[in-house]
C-alpha cells in the first residue's frame, strides 16, 4: 500500500512497525495493536509486547478512534503503475482496487489459448484484435457439445458408483445349493472384504492427549513411532499402537510447523516460526539423552513405561532461513532435505554433510507447501499464498510449469495417481491432471480453509479449519465420508499402518482405522 504522504510514527503497530490494521487496544494498559498482530502474540505468551502485563484476548476491543484515523489516510490506488492516477481513502482502497479500470487482467478468452494479459483498459483495446474472440461462434458451440456429453459421463459414473456398491454387497452363492448353480431367485453373495482407507467404517479408536497445546505437525516412522509438534515448540515421541509417550523435549522458540523423517539416518528434522531447522537422533539410549533427568527433568512413572521430559540437544540447527519454515521433505534418492519458508525461499540441505546445497527463490509470497512426485523424484510441487502451484526441475533447480491461478492462498499440496491436488484458503480442493497440466475439477464440501491433503489409495482425505476431516471419491471428486471428532482447527495428519493419524488445536491426536 502506497500513501500519499508518509504517515505518522504514531499510526504504527509496535509489533509489525506498518499502519494499524483493525486496531485493538487493551483494557488494561491502553497499548494499541493490529488484531492479526496481537491475537498471534499472545498465543505465544499472555502479555502486552510493550510494557508486559498480563493481557488475555477478552481484554481486547476494537479502537473506533485509532481505525478511524487510520482509515482516513490518503493512499495511491495499488494500479498506479498501470496508469491509474485516483487517490482514495485507504479504506475505500479495497472496494476500487477490485472495479479499477487498470487492474490486472487476462482476455476473457484466455481459457481457449489467448495469453494476453495487461490492464483492464489494455484487454479491453485488445479485444477487437483477439483471434480467439473472432471464432467465438464456433467455439461456442464445440463448448455446449462437450459440456453435454461431459454432463452424460458424469451420471454415467454415478449410476456405475451405485452398481458397484450393490455388487460388493450381493451374495455369490447359496449354501443350500449342493451343485453351485444357483436359482433364478437366488440372491449373489460376494465376500465383503474392504480395508483402509476405504469403506465407511473408519472411526476414532484412539485419542492422544498429552499435548498442552494445539498440534500443529506429525509424522510416522515404518518402525510405528509417531512424532508431534505443537504451538509451544514442543516435540513429543509416541508408540503409535499404544499411544504411550516416549519422549518430550522443548525443541523450538516458537510454533513447529513441519517434521520430516530420515530412517536410514536414524534422524528426524523439526522446523517453524522461529525460522530454524533441527536435526534430531530418532532413538536415544536413556544415558545419552542430553540433560540430567534428575536434576533437568521431569518425569512421570506407569506400570510399564516412563516417559521423560528433557531438553534435548539437536544434532545441528540450521538457521538460513529468516522466516517461518512450514514445509520440509527428505528426498531418500538423492539424500536431500527440501524446505521452504514463508520468504517464499525452497532451500536445498545436503542430508549427508548438513550442509545448504542451493536456494531457489520459488514463489513472492509464503509457501505453505511442497510434495515430491512419487512417480519422478527430482521433480517438486511447492505451493503459495500467492496464488501460484509451480513445478520444479530439482536437479537443474529450474522452473518446469505454474499452473493456472487457483483462485485463493494456495495451503497444502499433494501428488497421486497422477493427479496434483492442491488446497486453498477458500475453503476449495483442486485438482489438475500432470500430463497436460490441465485443471480437472474443483470440489468444495468444507466450510473452512482446508490445511491439509493427502493423497493414498485411490483416495484424497482433506483436514479442515472447520474441525472435519473429509474423503474424497475421485473417480467422481465428491466427498464419501466426514470424519468428525476433532473440538478445533485440523491442523495436520499422516497416514500410518492401516490407519489415519490427525492432530488439531484442541490439544489431542486422533488415530482413525
Amino acid at each position: 500500500m502506497e500513501f500519499v504522504t508518509k504517515p505518522s510514527s504514531r499510526l504504527l503497530c509496535a509489533i509489525c512497525q506498518d499502519v494499524y490494521q483493525d486496531p485493538l487496544i487493551s483494557a488494561l494498559c491502553n497499548h494499541s495493536f493490529c488484531t492479526k498482530c496481537i491475537t498471534e502474540s499472545l498465543r505465544v505468551e499472555p502479555h502486552c509486547p510493550l510494557c508486559r502485563k498480563y493481557v488475555h484476548v477478552s481484554d481486547l476491543h476494537s479502537n473506533l478512534v485509532l481505525k478511524s484515523l487510520t482509515d482516513e489516510l490518503p493512499v495511491f490506488c495499488s494500479h498506479r503503475v498501470l496508469g491509474c492516477s485516483e487517490v482514495l481513502r485507504r479504506e475505500a482502497l479495497a472496494a476500487h482496487v477490485g472495479l479499477c479500470a487498470f487492474r490486472p487482467m487476462r482476455c476473457q478468452n484466455a481459457g481457449r489459448g489467448c495469453s494476453f494479459e495487461g490492464s483492464g483498459v489494455a484487454v479491453a483495446a485488445h479485444k477487437a484484435d483477439c483471434v480467439f474472440e473472432l471464432m467465438r461462434p464456433i467455439l461456442d458451440t464445440f463448448e455446449a457439445r462437450f459440456d453435454a456429453m461431459q454432463a452424460v459421463i458424469d451420471a454415467q459414473q454415478i449410476e456405475l458408483a451405485k452398481l458397484r456398491k450393490q455388487i460388493a454387497n450381493a451374495p455369490i452363492m447359496s449354501a443350500s445349493t449342493p451343485s453351485g448353480i444357483l436359482d433364478d431367485e437366488e440372491e449373489i453373495i460376494l465376500p465383503k472384504t474392504v480395508a483402509f482407507p476405504h469403506g465407511q467404517n473408519i472411526e476414532c479408536r484412539r485419542t492422544i492427549s498429552d499435548n498442552k497445546t494445539g498440534v500443529t505437525a506429525l509424522a510416522y516412522t515404518s518402525s510405528n513411532t509417531l512424532i508431534s509438534g505443537a504451538y509451544d515448540g514442543s516435540l513429543k515421541l509416541f508408540n503409535a499402537e499404544t499411544g504411550k509417550m516416549s519422549r518430550s523435549f522443548k525443541a523450538h522458540d516458537l510454533s513447529v510447523w513441519a517434521i520430516a523423517t530420515d530412517e536410514p539416518r536414524n534422524r528426524f528434522y523439526s522446523a517453524g516460526s522461529d525460522g530454524k531447522i533441527k536435526v534430531w537422533d530418532l532413538e536415544v539410549d536413556d544415558e545419552a539423552e542430553s540433560g540430567d533427568v534428575n536434576a533437568g527433568s521431569s518425569t512421570s512413572t506407569s506400570n510399564e513405561t516412563r516417559t521423560r521430559t528433557t531438553t534435548a540437544s539437536p544434532i545441528i540447527t540450521f538457521s538460513d532461513h529468516q522466516r517461518k519454515v512450514y514445509s520440509l521433505q527428505v528426498g531418500q534418492s538423492a539424500n536431500r532435505l527440501y524446505s521452504a519458508a514463508s520468504d517464499g525461499k525452497i532451500k536445498i540441505w545436503n542430508t549427508e554433510t548438513l550442509e545448504c546445497h542451493d536456494t531457489i527463490q520459488a514463489h513472492q509470497d509464503c509457501i505453505n507447501s511442497i510434495v515430491l512426485l512419487d512417480s519422478d523424484p527430482t521433480k517438486m510441487v511447492s505451493v503459495s499464498s500467492d496464488r501460484t502451484l509451480k513445478l520444479w526441475d530439482l536437479t537443474t533447480t529450474t522452473l518446469l510449469h505454474t499452473f493456472p491461478d487457483i483462485g485463493s492462498e494456495g495451503l497444502d499440496v499433494s501428488y497421486g495417481g497422477g493427479m496434483l491436488y492442491t488446497s486453498t484458503f477458500d475453503a476449495s480442493i483442486v485438482a489438475f491432471e500432470m500430463d497436460t497440466y490441465s485443471r480437472v475439477r474443483t470440489m468444495r464440501g468444507h466450510n473452512w480453509e482446508v490445511w491439509q491433503v493427502k493423497y493414498v489409495d485411490g483416495v484424497l482425505f482433506s483436514g479442515s479449519y472447520d474441525h472435519t476431516i473429509k474423503r474424497w471419491d475421485l473417480k467422481t471428486f465428491s466427498e464419501d465420508l466426514t470424519l468428525k471428532g476433532h473440538k478445533g482447527f485440523v491442523h495436520s495428519f499422516r497416514f500410518g499402518t492401516d490407519c489415519l493419524i490427525s492432530a488439531g488445536a484442541d490439544k489431542t491426536i486422533k488415530i482413525w482405522k
